[in-house]
C-alpha cells in the first residue's frame, strides 16, 4: 500500500505540467523564432523583387538601345540611294537634340524600291506617355504616274500621317511604337551624344535646341545613354545602358567630301 501511494504521488508530481514561468519563457523564445523567420522571409522577398525589377530595367534599357542602334546604323543621305536625283540634297540627319533624333534610314528597302524611311526617336517627359521612348517610321511616298522615282526635281516625298486629313494609304506607310518604358531624363545627362570625325562631341547650343545644320552634316557617331527606373513598389536605383554607334554610311560620305 505504501508503495502504491508513493507511485501515485510521483505520478501526480509528473502530471503537474509546466509552470507559468516555463510557459512564458517558451512563448518568448518561440516568438523570437517566429519574428526572425518572418523578418528573413520578408527580406528575401524584397531582395528577390528588387533583383527582378533591376533585371527588368536592364532588359528594357538594352532593348531600347539595340532598337535605336539598328536603325541609326542605316542612317543615309537620300542621294546615296539613287543616281537620277540631282536635287536630293537632304542630309542624313534632320534633327539632333539631347533627347530626340530624326534621320533618313535605309530600312527594308531592297534595291531602293521603297526609298529611305524617315525615322524619329523621342523620349517623352510629360503626359500619359511620360517615360516612353517612342519610335516613328514614315516610309517615302510612292511614285506618281509615270514620273521616275524618286522625282528628280523634288526628291523623295513624305506625307504627314499624323494629320487628321491624312489618307488611308499615307497612314499605312506610318508606324509607331514604344521601345522603352520607365525611361527618365536626367538634367545634364543627355540621352544622345553626337560626335564628329575627330571625335569631338557636338551639343545643342541651347537647352532643348538642336544641332545646327553644319553640325548635323558632320555627325559620324552617336552615343546612346538610356536610363530606366521601374515604377513598382520596390523601385530600385536607375539602370543606365550605354552604347556608341558608328554610322558607316555617314563615314563614307565624309571620306568622299574630304577626297
Amino acid at each position: 500500500m505504501r508503495r502504491w501511494l508513493r507511485t501515485r504521488k510521483g505520478s501526480a508530481v509528473r502530471d503537474g505540467g509546466f509552470s507559468l514561468t516555463e510557459l512564458m519563457v517558451t512563448m518568448f523564445i518561440m516568438g523570437m523564432v517566429v519574428a526572425a523567420t518572418v523578418s528573413l522571409t520578408i527580406g528575401f522577398e524584397r531582395t528577390n523583387a528588387e533583383n527582378v525589377s533591376r533585371q527588368d530595367q536592364i532588359d528594357s534599357a538594352r532593348t531600347a538601345v539595340e532598337a535605336m542602334s539598328k536603325s541609326l546604323r542605316t542612317a543615309v543621305k537620300p542621294a546615296q540611294l539613287t543616281s537620277n536625283c540631282t536635287l536630293c540634297l537632304a542630309d542624313a540627319f534632320l534633327q539632333g537634340t539631347d533627347f530626340s533624333v530624326q534621320f533618313y534610314a535605309n530600312l527594308n528597302n531592297p534595291k531602293n524600291n521603297i526609298g529611305p524611311s524617315r525615322v524619329t526617336y523621342t523620349l517623352v517627359t510629360t503626359g500619359p506617355k511620360a517615360g516612353q521612348i517612342i519610335e516613328t517610321i514614315q516610309q517615302a511616298d510612292p511614285p506618281i504616274g509615270t514620273d521616275p522615282w524618286p522625282n528628280p526635281i523634288s526628291g523623295y516625298q513624305y506625307c504627314d500621317a499624323t494629320l487628321g486629313s491624312a489618307t488611308a494609304e499615307c497612314k499605312l506607310r506610318f508606324s509607331t511604337r514604344p521601345v522603352a518604358f520607365g525611361a527618365i531624363a536626367t538634367a545634364g545627362t543627355p540621352m544622345l551624344k553626337y560626335y564628329d570625325a575627330a571625335g569631338h562631341q557636338m551639343s545643342p547650343s541651347t537647352s532643348g535646341g538642336s544641332l545646327t545644320v553644319p553640325e548635323l552634316r558632320t555627325v559620324l557617331s552617336i552615343e546612346i545613354l538610356v536610363t530606366v527606373q521601374s515604377t513598382n513598389a520596390t523601385k530600385p536605383n536607375p539602370t543606365t545602358y550605354v552604347q556608341r554607334v558608328t554610322l558607316p554610311n555617314a563615314q563614307a560620305v565624309i571620306r568622299e567630301e574630304k577626297g
